[in-house]
């Protein structure tokens, strides 16, 4: 991509791979009480009485994985070297220091406060996603239904919460901060992801996205790129557009049949038109966010 909003994910120096398997689009709820369970109670991102919110926890075993990576162990090795005698080891210690620093930001109240408001400004950020160019899309009975690139609104995400945590004292001077900042909103952006899926948008139960449309299906395994560094976020939003025309059974069964079209025709576009189509919307969305 040539735009900034997916230049953005270049920025990041290690490749963490979506917390999310593969699976099929999320069109239709399943009965049961886990449209509203808590989405990962270790996590930071949580889906709770129809609403994402942010928790301020961290999973520990996460944690601990990213520090025995290259980027963790490039954080933890400066603080070893400043260490005396530990007597259950310095690298122990060391991790253990960063832990504690690490979960009081993430706890503070203007950390809490700005990421829950940018999480917020995600579903309704679609609102303006949806009108970037080329998209693919179809109409049904003056409805539009439009295929939104996850891409695009976690790139956005992204830069803004990583704008929000650098502006954050405590976070400008946590032990190797743009690492373990980069890691800490990676894994803000998978858990919003976790929960969209987790919240099961479909054509009964869709999710509000801005005043004018609504999510009402995920598809979380889309090849749209292949990133050479940086994160891979795959998948798209299914959005329906609200209109003065009510959303009648007759609708939601014929969008139900355009979103089976569209996951047969859309593995078919070549790597070609799959980058047109994400170079086009991407410089789009530059003058629609812009005036937005």
């Amino acid at each position: 991509m040539t735009n900034t909003l997916l230049c953005s994910a270049s920025k990041i120096r290690y490749d963490l791979r979506s917390s999310l398997r593969p699976g099929a689009p999320h069109d239709e709820p399943q009965a049961s009480g886990s449209v509203n369970s808590l989405t990962n109670m270790k996590g930071p991102i949580r889906y709770s009485r129809g609403r994402i919110r942010y928790t301020g926890q961290i999973d520990r075993r996460a944690f601990v994985a990213w520090c025995e990576s290259p980027d963790g162990r490039a954080v933890l090795d400066p603080i070893i070297s400043t260490m005396g005698f530990v007597l259950f080891g310095k690298a122990r210690a060391a991790r253990r220091r960063l832990w504690r620093r690490l979960t009081e930001t993430a706890r503070s109240g203007p950390v809490v406060a700005g990421v829950q408001r940018e999480i917020d400004s995600y579903l309704a950020r679609l609102d303006t996603l949806v009108y970037a160019r080329d998209l693919p899309s179809v109409g049904i009975d003056l409805h539009r239904l439009v295929v939104v690139p996850r891409v695009f609104a976690n790139a956005i995400i992204d830069r803004r919460i990583d704008a929000l945590l650098k502006a954050k004292s405590a976070f400008a001077t946590l032990d190797g901060c743009e690492l373990l900042r980069d890691w800490f909103v990676l894994n803000l952006i998978d858990g919003i992801a976790a929960a969209l899926v987790d919240a099961r948008p479909s054509l009964k139960r869709p999710l509000p996205a801005g005043d004018d449309w609504v999510i009402v299906s995920v598809n979380d395994q889309f090849e749209w790129r292949i990133p050479f560094e940086g994160p891979e976020w795959p998948g798209h939003h299914y959005l329906l557009e609200r209109t003065s025309r009510p959303i009648t059974r007759t609708v939601r069964k014929a969008a139900a049949a355009a979103i089976t079209q569209m996951e047969i025709s859309l593995p078919a576009l070549s790597r070609s038109h799959r980058n047109q189509i994400l170079r086009q919307a991407g410089l789009s969305l530059e003058q629609l966010l812009a005036r937005a």
